[in-house]
């Protein structure tokens, strides 16, 4: 099968899609229509663009069918203030209610993350979910041996992160790695996938921002996500396969509190570039 179908009855040859392809594989043929350039075809990413922005629903992709494609009635689809209302609403939560979250709306939350761009549509980013309090208790007490380890080795970098304080809090019981959340995603890529790193930020910010819609609170776990990727114990307790890496790691759950004021930044800082030499 080609990869690219026509409907002729529909075309109207305006060359929308080959215009918004973003790798150029398409051209217009002699009837002015769209086909794909000579031996081109390997190098379609699958993003779908030359279905989604054809407005006649004249052209199919086998790698992005058009019957796969959510129809767009509206758009943009909510206004400006609405939109920078709901990002600016967005917090990181550190103190979680005890409830667990419900398997079922952790897919939900983490199907969300399909439909965040990446590297040339690589995709690729999986994702593990540790939700039981002896699994979350054994990786704190790996991310606390992991900075014992640096405290030791690496005094004035463990320092400045804090990792003293937290091995103490540790200690004392206080959980300052993962928050008593009860849940934490992990997201994880094969290792030579090199958009990954990138592409799993952009997937767990679409996490981040999805939550709130269902009522939970995310924060990343920074200390265990740098842990996982330099403390082998603590990939080898996940049972990570040798060519896979850890890319990101968010905790999630129902937050204990509500916030009831959006917070505010420091100021924009922008510099227009006029093209002249220093």
């Amino acid at each position: 099968m080609s990869l690219i179908q026509v409907n002729w009855d529909k075309c109207q040859k305006d060359g929308i899609c080959v215009d918004v392809c973003p790798v150029h594989i398409l051209e217009m043929d002699d009837q002015g229509g769209p086909q794909v350039g000579k031996g081109l075809a390997q190098y379609c990413i699958g993003c779908g663009h030359c279905v989604a922005a054809c407005p006649h629903e004249a052209l199919d992709n086998v790698r992005n069918p058009l019957a796969r494609q959510g129809k767009l009635t509206k758009y943009p689809l909510v206004d400006s203030q609405t939109a920078l209302a709901f990002l600016r609403s967005r917090r990181s939560i550190r103190r979680y209610t005890d409830y667990p979250v419900p398997r079922d709306l952790i897919v939900q939350l983490l199907d969300a993350a399909r439909y965040a761009p990446s590297g040339h549509n690589s995709q690729g980013i999986s994702y593990m979910v540790v939700d039981d309090h002896v699994s979350l208790k054994r990786i704190r007490e790996l991310v606390v041996e992991w900075m014992q380890e640096l405290v030791i080795s690496q005094p004035e970098m463990a320092a400045k992160l804090h990792m003293p304080g937290i091995i103490r809090a540790h200690e004392r019981g206080e959980d300052r790695i993962l928050r008593d959340a009860p849940a934490l995603i992990i997201a994880t890529a094969p290792k030579d996938l090199r958009p990954a790193p990138i592409s799993s930020c952009l997937a767990l910010e679409y996490v981040e921002l999805y939550a709130t819609t269902l009522s939970l609170g995310t924060c990343w776990a920074g200390y265990a996500q740098v842990c996982a990727q330099q403390y082998p114990p603590l990939t080898d307790f996940l049972g990570l396969p040798e060519d896979t890496v850890v890319t990101g790691m968010m905790m999630v759950g129902y937050p204990r509190y509500c916030y009831h004021r959006l917070p505010e930044r420091n100021p924009l800082q922008v510099t227009w570039f006029d093209g002249k030499a220093s």
